[in-house]
């Protein structure tokens, strides 16, 4: 067996999963929207904020 990782256009998706169901696949996981701690950080990012690092490093120092 082999797991994909696939994107789809929204209105594709209930074909691709009537095919699924053909080939005896199955959905392992689907998450296509952001949670809302995700959502904070890219809005926080977008905004200039954030913490910057000039090397990994640096990142790991901080942790």
């Amino acid at each position: 067996m082999k797991t994909l990782t696939i994107e789809l256009p929204e209105e594709e998706t209930k074909l691709f999963k009537q095919l699924l169901k053909k080939l005896n696949g199955r959905i392992i996981s689907q998450n296509d929207t952001p949670n809302k701690e995700t959502v904070n950080a890219m809005e926080e990012l977008k905004q200039g904020k954030g913490v910057k690092f000039s090397s990994v490093s640096e990142l790991f120092k901080s942790v």
